[in-house]
């Protein structure tokens, strides 16, 4: 819980929750990053999800916890483009990530606090918690360089001449440039509106995309586990104990879902619902979290995928 708390920032406090409720938060705010990422839908307020600060009760007491960080992240995703689903996308690793640290917390919360602080400074010390500084624009660079190749034909004292001469120049030289692409573009574009249209190629045998089946997911799990990528392999093995289960009519498996709506789906007894549970839990660790499995525990992970699907490890 210090390692979620230190992810979105420690500060004031506005009212108590416990960690189940902020699970449920995080993952609503996950589907709305999804839905944005992939259906192009706008985010809405985070002020709903995430106030800017609050109590949550952690392994060694309550812990106040700011939003602040993540509530400037949310807002400041951008309105389109290629930087737009990236960022969703870095946005939706922080969510799960931090989700995963949460859940871990409250199975092991007689943990001492100081095991989480060693834990905090190694999750923000990975990459994908970093976010890159805007650099200096193109113009700024082009200008600056223009600025120190033409400085010599102006006398000392006038930076301010030189900076409006740069400007023009590079006006200049932009336009010059739009023009040659749009002669360019006219020149290209011209004989492919007036060629008479061709068949498409037929397609070739076997070329679409084969859908994912357990056989082929267990078998991509067991290549993984040769090439030594066990947090790869935890994935392609958890996909394939939903596949498994949806075969055998106790679960509808939606790839949109999270694993706390296949849970709630899931058509099975308290014990079965139980190691689901446990099952999902290791998978966000070891997939969002970025923490690989030791062969230990990712032997109990196979076997209990196993069982759990139905099928004797």
């Amino acid at each position: 819980m210090v390692v979620a708390a230190a992810l979105l920032g420690v500060q004031v406090s506005a009212r108590a929750e416990t960690p189940r409720a902020l699970i449920e938060r995080l993952d609503e705010a996950v589907r709305q990053v999804q839905a944005a990422r992939d259906g192009g839908a706008s985010l809405a307020d985070p002020g709903a999800l995430f106030p800017e600060g609050e109590e949550v009760d952690g392994p060694a007491g309550p812990i106040e916890v700011d939003h602040r960080s993540l509530r400037a992240e949310w807002q400041g995703i951008p309105a389109a483009g290629t930087a737009r689903r990236e960022s969703l996308e870095r946005l939706r690793h922080r969510l799960l990530a931090v989700r995963a640290e949460i859940a871990s917390a409250g199975a092991v919360a007689r943990a001492p606090s100081h095991a989480w602080r060693e834990k905090l400074s190694q999750v923000l010390g990975r990459p994908e918690f970093s976010k890159a500084q805007p650099g200096e624009s193109w113009r700024e660079r082009a200008m600056r360089w223009l600025a120190e190749k033409l400085g010599f034909l102006f006398p000392r004292g006038t930076s301010w001449t030189v900076g409006r001469a740069v400007g023009w120049v590079l006006y200049a030289l932009a336009g010059l440039t739009l023009l040659v692409a749009l002669v360019v573009l006219v020149r290209t574009a011209l004989p492919l509106l007036t060629r008479e249209p061709r068949a498409a190629p037929p397609e070739a045998p076997g070329a679409a995309a084969r859908p994912e089946t357990p056989e082929s997911l267990l078998g991509l799990a067991d290549a993984r586990v040769r090439a030594g990528d066990l947090r790869g392999a935890s994935q392609a093995l958890f996909q394939w104990t939903l596949l498994g289960l949806h075969r055998a009519g106790r679960l509808e498996y939606d790839p949109a879902l999270t694993n706390r709506e296949h849970l709630a789906r899931l058509r099975a007894d308290a014990e079965v619902r139980a190691a689901f549970e446990r099952l999902s839990l290791q998978f966000e660790l070891a997939w969002y979290a970025l923490r690989p499995p030791a062969r230990e525990e990712f032997a109990v992970f196979r076997a209990e995928c196993h069982r759990l699907a139905g099928r004797p490890s």
